[in-house]
């Protein structure tokens, strides 16, 4: 199992665990995590290189190929970016790591 971070808000003394190394429901669900995060730019940008990988893909066959591959690897990208991601924004709305 993979170690967390808690991290709490010192005025609500709200406290959030946040999970290190891979995310993979960032990495299945991308944009939809994103949203269930409030990631609202990630999200934007998650949804906008998806759709483009995604019209690409319609071009040709050679080209589809190579679309996939970069959706694959854009989704390991998040999975990997996930968690850091998650917690520079719980870091930039006041919260700090116990």
């Amino acid at each position: 199992m993979a170690e967390q971070i808690y991290l709490q808000h010192p005025v609500t003394h709200e406290t959030i665990a946040v999970g290190t190394g891979f995310n993979w429901p960032a990495c299945l669900f991308g944009p939809f995590w994103a949203v269930m995060r409030r990631l609202w730019r990630v999200a934007l940008l998650m949804l906008i290189v998806d759709v483009l990988l995604s019209v690409i893909g319609l071009a040709d066959v050679t080209v589809d190929l190579a679309s996939l591959a970069l959706s694959i690897a854009f989704a390991a990208y998040c999975g990997v970016n996930g968690n850091k991601w998650h917690r520079q924004a719980l870091e930039r709305k006041g919260f700090v790591a116990l």
